[in-house]
C-alpha cells in the first residue's frame, strides 16, 4: 500500500516513519475512552495510571533494565540534551557523527569531537563520552577505564534513535550507561521517545509532567515490534542498500556514495549543491533529505550529501524508480 500518493516515494525514514496499525490501534483508546489524567487518585486515573507503569515495564524488558530506569521524553532531541547537561561539568567526548542535539547541549562545556576510527581521546577529566555505535568497544574502554581509576566516569551515552530498528540496543549488549530512544523513527507516535540509564547513574534532569499516556502506549508497542523485526529487516535493508549503491554507482561514476547504517545511503555529487539535488528530486517523487530534518532550517554546506533512508514500506520497485529519477536529474544537471 502506497501511503505517499501516486508516484510519490518515500525514502526519508531517518527523519520520520508512518504509523504501525497496531501501534495507533493500541493509542486510541486513551484518546476517548481512557482518556484520564494518571495522577489523578480517583479509580479511572489510577487504573491508568497502572496501566502507564505496565508499559514502562515491557519498554524496560526490552532493554534489560528495571522499570525505573526508563524516563520518557517528548523525543529523541529532549533525550540527548538531558544526558549531556544532566551530567557534572566536566570533559565531554562527542562522537564526530552525532546528531546536531548533542552538539547543541554541549555548548558551554570543555569537549572533543572524535571519530569511531580513531583511539579513544579519554583522560582524567573526562565525565561523558556521546556516541551513535552500535558496537559496544566504547563502553567496553570507559568500564575498564573506571575500574582502573576507581572512579565513576566518564559514563558512556549511546543515540540509538536511528538504530534501535536494527540492532540490539540493550544497554548491556551496547555496554552503555544511557540510552537515548525515539517512538518518532520505530513506526511510532512523534513526540515521544526516553533517556535510558544504567542503574547507578545520577543524573540531574528538570521535573516531569504529566504522562502523555497514548504516546506511551505506542511507542512501547512500536519498541516491542522493532525488537522482534530487527533481524529480519536489517538484512532485508542491507540487500536493498547494496543494489541501491551498486545502481547508482553504475549510473553516476562521480558520485560519493556511503553505506552508513543498513537502512542509509548518503551520496553527494561534486559540482551539485545537496539542496538543489533534494527539490528536483521532490518535484519528481522523490522524497530525501540533507542532513537531519531538525536542523533543516540552517543552510547545508556544500559537502552535504543526499540522505536517502529506507524502511518497513521501501521496496525494490521503489529503488529501481528512484535511481532512474536520480541519475537522471544528476545528468541533466551535469551537462
Amino acid at each position: 500500500m502506497n501511503l505517499f500518493g501516486p508516484k510519490r516515494i518515500f525514502l526519508d525514514y531517518a527523519s520520520a516513519t508512518p504509523l504501525l496499525p497496531e501501534v495507533k490501534k493500541e493509542m486510541e483508546k486513551y484518546w476517548v475512552a481512557d482518556f484520564y489524567n494518571p495522577n489523578a487518585i480517583y479509580e479511572e486515573g489510577v487504573r491508568v495510571k497502572r496501566e502507564v507503569a505496565e508499559y514502562r515495564t515491557r519498554i524496560a524488558k526490552v532493554l534489560g533494565v528495571a522499570k525505573e530506569s526508563v524516563i520518557f521524553t517528548s523525543g529523541g532531541t529532549e533525550a540527548n540534551t538531558w544526558a549531556i547537561r544532566g551530567i557534572k561539568n566536566g570533559r565531554l567526548i562527542l562522537d564526530a557523527e552525532s546528531h546536531p542535539s548533542v552538539f547543541d547541549a554541549a555548548q558551554g562545556y570543555k569537549s572533543a569531537t572524535w571519530k569511531a576510527s580513531e583511539p579513544l581521546p579519554l583522560d582524567k577529566g573526562t565525565t561523558l563520552i556521546s556516541t551513535v555505535s552500535t558496537e559496544n568497544n566504547v563502553g567496553r574502554q570507559a568500564r575498564a577505564w573506571r575500574k582502573r581509576h576507581n572512579t565513576e566516569f566518564p559514563i558512556v551515552h549511546v543515540d540509538a534513535s536511528q538504530t534501535a530498528q536494527y540492532y540490539n540496543v540493550a544497554l548491556e549488549a551496547l555496554a552503555c550507561d544511557a540510552l537515548t530512544l525515539d517512538s518518532a523513527k520505530l513506526n511510532g507516535p512523534k513526540g515521544i521517545g526516553a533517556l535510558i540509564l544504567r542503574k547507578g547513574v545520577k543524573l540531574e534532569l528538570p521535573p516531569l509532567g504529566t504522562p502523555p499516556v497514548p504516546l506511551i502506549a505506542g511507542f512501547c508497542v512500536a519498541l516491542e515490534r522493532a525488537a522482534r523485526d530487527r533481524e529480519s529487516e536489517r538484512i532485508r535493508l542491507i540487500l536493498l542498500s547494496e543494489k541501491f549503491t551498486e545502481a547508482i554507482r553504475r549510473g553516476v561514476p562521480r558520485a560519493m556514495v556511503t553505506n552508513i547504517s543498513p537502512n542509509i545511503v548518503n551520496i553527494s555529487v561534486p559540482g551539485i549543491l545537496p539542496e538543489l539535488l533534494v527539490l528536483a528530486l521532490d518535484k519528481q517523487g522523490v522524497m530525501v533529505s540533507a542532513g537531519p530534518a531538525c536542523d533543516s532550517n540552517k543552510p547545508e554546506p556544500p559537502e552535504t550529501p543526499v540522505r536517502f533512508s529506507f524502511g518497513r514500506g521501501t521496496t525494490e520497485k521503489e529503488l529501481n524508480y528512484a535511481v532512474k529519477i536520480f541519475c537522471g536529474i544528476v545528468g541533466a544537471m551535469l551537462k
